[in-house]
């Protein structure tokens, strides 16, 4: 059995922005999505897609005492002998 293990954890991060729909509201929206903090909203009215630069403030974001999930491995930056696995 090998002393050196790999360990891969899961994390939730939080990143929190706004934006300003106006002059239309959330009961305009058809449709939306998030990517590279940037929202993107098809209105009902619209064909085209609305981007709105969400600025997220996400310094702090990263739950770093409780992980979702984690792997142990053997080795050094090894990941096919796997040792244990969890789900918090």
């Amino acid at each position: 059995m090998t002393s050196k293990i790999t360990v891969s954890a899961s994390y939730n991060a939080t990143a929190i922005g706004t934006a300003d729909l106006s002059p239309k509201t959330w009961d305009d929206v058809k449709d939306w999505y998030i990517k590279w903090d940037i929202l993107y909203v098809k209105f009902k009215d619209e064909l085209d897609w609305k981007e709105f630069n969400l600025q997220s403030d996400h310094n702090d974001g990263v739950d770093w005492k409780r992980p979702n999930h984690a792997d142990i491995y053997a080795g050094d930056w090894e990941f096919e002998n796997e040792l244990d696995t969890t789900g918090f």
